[in-house]
């Protein structure tokens, strides 16, 4: 499609300029006079020469555009698999590559050497006409005017990308070609495993340096060496290398990207269709109905008669609400946070909440519609994407809504939003400026002193402005006693983190920072899990048959011998002994700090974790679930960072390339399909009009090459020691729900209809539509597509949708006061005490 806009933009220049040139007034006698031209038949010449140019330029312009009309036709027949109906492509490129450029470098080469003596002649002509006394119109009159030597400029500026690309291109081909001669007659030794890795080492190294190059090595690069790519290239080589058997290109895998949507869109909706049945799915597991049930009453009679209790009946209301929300991880009645508030037994509730219990235990079919057609109802219910044998389904799973009268709830979403600004802080004056973009350069000048000014061995690594150190306290709002320790210093490992002391709280608060650098995202991908073994007898904890994720582990590591040499965080709490321990991070700083609290808990055993958008690959699952008495992650809605592990990137993978297998319709009907308006009907029977059913899939040359592909993973994954522990998120999850189907609520992005993506742009349009609830790690167990996937991890956004979250909920508040009255971190089962 560009191509042909750019033929059509081509002809419409090169039309008015040849009109301009037959209209012209041609006074080669004007050039003789002045002596610019011996005589009247180089005049001639001269004018051939761009004659025969523009008329080169508009017969290739109008062939190219018929060409790329046939290439278009083409291309939409079959499926993306059925090459075969696409062979005429071929001949035509190949026709389109090699004549069609050699009369596309002849028009170019004619009007820029026409261009060119014309400017010279007509710059002689005026410098000898003006010397001669001749008038300026005289000599205007024999030169063309600018209007067309812009024109044919602007036409020449076309040519010369039209040529360039095309010409790259063919020597690219080219290459390709005389290797695969020079195999035929020396045919090389096959590709090992640790050649292919070399490659991939090569081309991590090369795409490293010259981004870092590119943008002035703002975002670090330069401490990476040539072994810092290794485990990224091992990565690399086991998920995508296939050998160059599968053919698949950009437009393939956007197609799939669509149907995949689509899919998952239409499995939910079946999903909730069955809830509805009679018979579906609550019939055959009650005891997730009478969860349901229990917490529907439950938020029902608490927002029709809550303002109507008083005395002891308020207080048994209050009871029984904390006792009939569901625990999302064992199904129970219990407190599903294990919060101690007193002892509540039910024979305190009298017969009549004792008879209130059980009578909710048994709804009738009439009694699970109702809560199924109640909107605020259904946002108990959370969909967990499953894959199970290749087949990816969602289940219904009982989400425990947070309740404002639960002391944890509020004090749980309260802590996370003061200390996400901190997190915030840690991404140095970049996130500053992107907050601030009109007065952050101006304020963080004004606030810094440079690096020569100043001598502080508790900051290591700041800028030479001393950017950095300005950011936190300027984001902070704090007195510069108040930050006891940074560390900026970055690396493969090596994680830039502060101390600061948080007076009104008391609490002392260690922040890692997440992913900004090259460094960072080398980090993330070195995803090979790491045995706990000998971490776990050296700290302290059980670590046996336990993982942990390398580049996690790695920085954990650093920071703790970090803090033990300088002593700062001990001296911290020694000097501040009612004070409480927070260590908090955003991505990559979020697996850190989970890491790093399972290491120091042994020291400190009242420390506590604030996660945000932790990895989905920190622990393994023992682990993982050990870290629920220590950790608190925050989710925001379709975040694909806490989604992210090595199993749910190959089912991803998987799926993704069965869905172009299984695609039975030309990829254009696809895109048709994306741009029109998705209802409940539309989603539910686009699939049967774009994809072949699973068990129908023809065994096309594609599809067979996939399943080799398969078996190949599988077998260098058990030459690698067998299949990879199933990793998750830490701790306890909380998960911000954006309610409001409205996608330009979503902070920092903006929908672009049309293309159905997310792009941010800094705008930060006020949305009070969250619905906050605690889910299981299995819930973010694989990777679902969403336009706000990106954006959603975005740590500006977690931060707003928690300050919002906070603020309904009054959260914010009643945490400060419980600070203050001493009760904040008096929950016992969460092991919060200060």
């Amino acid at each position: 499609m560009v191509t042909f806009t750019l033929r059509v933009f081509q002809i419409c220049l090169v039309s008015y300029v040849i009109h301009q040139i037959i209209q012209f007034e041609h006074k080669p006698e004007t050039f003789i006079e002045t002596g610019c031209l011996n005589d009247e038949d180089r005049y001639w010449l001269w004018y051939s020469a761009i004659v025969i140019g523009c008329f080169l330029t508009l017969f290739y312009s109008v062939i190219g555009a018929l060409i790329e009309v046939a290439i278009f036709k083409i291309s939409g027949r079959g499926t993306p698999t059925e090459t075969e109906k696409r062979r005429h492509l071929v001949p035509i490129c190949k026709c389109y590559m090699v004549p069609m450029l050699f009369v596309r470098t002849l028009g170019f080469i004619f009007l820029i050497v026409s261009l060119t003596v014309t400017n010279r002649f007509c710059k002689c002509a005026y410098h000898n006409s003006t010397r001669e006394g001749d008038t300026e119109e005289e000599f205007l009159s024999a030169c063309p005017t600018n209007d067309l030597r812009t024109t044919a400029i602007i036409l020449i500026f076309t040519m010369a990308c039209d040529v360039l690309f095309p010409f790259i291109t063919l020597v690219t081909v080219t290459k390709q070609k005389i290797r695969k001669i020079y195999r035929r007659i020396r045919p090389r030794r096959d590709r090992s495993i640790e050649d292919v890795q070399r490659s991939w080492q090569t081309t991590c190294k090369r795409l490293c340096e010259c981004s870092a190059l590119m943008t002035c090595y703002m975002f670090g690069g330069q401490k990476l060496t040539a072994g810092s790519y290794a485990d990224v290239a091992i990565a690399l080589a086991d998920f995508l290398d296939d050998e160059g058997s599968l053919d698949i290109v950009t437009s393939d895998i956007a197609a799939a990207l669509i149907c995949l949507v689509n899919i998952q869109k239409q499995k939910q909706i079946d999903c909730k269709h069955q809830l509805l049945q009679q018979g579906g799915l609550f019939a055959k597991d009650r005891k997730l109905a009478d969860r349901l049930w229990k917490q529907f009453i439950s938020s029902d009679t608490s927002h029709r008669g809550h303002t109507r209790k008083s005395g002891s009946a308020a207080s048994k209301k209050e009871t029984l609400d904390m006792k009939m929300v569901g625990d999302v991880e064992s199904g129970g009645q219990e407190d599903p946070l294990n919060i101690s508030q007193g002892k509540m037994k039910a024979k305190d509730y009298g017969d009549e909440m004792g008879s209130s219990i059980s009578s909710l235990s048994r709804p009738t079919d009439a009694d699970l519609r109702k809560i199924l057609t109640n909107k605020d109802a259904m946002q108990s219910i959370s969909y967990r994407l499953i894959h199970e044998h290749s087949h990816v389904s969602f289940e219904p799973t009982m989400a425990s809504v947070l309740s404002p009268r639960n002391s944890f709830d509020c004090f749980a979403l309260g802590e996370g939003s003061r200390y996400c600004a901190v997190a915030l802080a840690s991404y140095s004056w970049m996130m500053y400026l992107w907050t601030k973009k009109c007065t952050g350069c101006c304020e963080l000048t004004a606030s810094s002193h440079p690096r020569c000014c100043r001598s502080d061995e508790n900051l290591i690594g700041d800028d030479i402005c001393g950017w950095k150190k300005a950011t936190v306290l300027k984001t902070l709002q704090i007195d510069e006693s108040n930050l006891l320790y940074a560390n900026f210093c970055n690396d493969v490992g090596v994680n830039p983190y502060f101390i600061v002391k948080d007076d009104e709280w008391k609490t002392i608060v260690l922040t890692i920072r997440g992913t900004l650098s090259f460094e960072d995202m080398i980090s993330d991908v070195t995803l090979t899990p790491k045995p706990l073994d000998e971490i776990g007898e050296k700290y302290g904890f059980d670590g046996r048959g336990e993982f942990c994720h390398s580049g996690f582990l790695a920085g954990a590591c650093w920071i703790y011998d970090d803090l033990k040499r300088h002593r700062i965080l001990d001296e911290a709490l020694e000097a501040h002994s009612d004070f409480g321990l927070r260590i908090i991070g955003h991505s990559l700083g979020a697996g850190v700090a989970a890491m790093l609290g399972r290491m120091l808990r042994q020291q400190y055993p009242n420390l506590y974790c604030l996660c945000f958008s932790p990895p989905g690959c920190v622990f393994s699952e023992r682990t993982a679930k050990e870290s629920k008495d220590y950790v608190c992650s925050y989710v925001l809605h379709n975040d694909i960072v806490p989604r992210l592990s090595y199993e749910s990137l190959v089912n991803f993978r998987n799926d993704l390339i069965e869905m172009i297998a299984r695609i039975k319709c030309p990829k254009h009907k696809v895109f048709d399909a994306n741009f029109r308006p998705w209802n409940e009907k539309a989603v539910l029977s686009l699939p049967e009009t774009l994809l072949y059913s699973k068990a129908d899939i023809p065994a096309t040359k594609f599809y067979n090459e996939f399943e080799r592909f398969k078996l190949r993973q599988s077998e260098r994954q058990q030459e690698r020691g067998g299949q990879q522990s199933k990793m998750s998120a830490p701790g306890k999850i909380m998960h911000m729900v954006r309610t409001s189907a409205r996608l330009d609520n979503v902070p920092c992005s903006c929908m672009l209809s049309c293309m159905k993506c997310i792009v941010c742009c800094g705008f930060s349009p006020v949305t009070k539509k969250y619905k906050v609830r605690w889910i299981d790690s299995k819930d973010l167990s694989e990777i679902y597509i969403s336009p706000t996937m990106m954006a959603d991890h975005f740590p500006y956004n977690i931060a707003h949708a928690l300050d919002i979250a906070a603020e309904s909920y009054g959260a914010a508040d009643r945490a400060t006061t419980m600070y203050r009255d001493g009760d904040g971190c008096n929950l016992e089962g969460a092991k919060m005490v200060r």
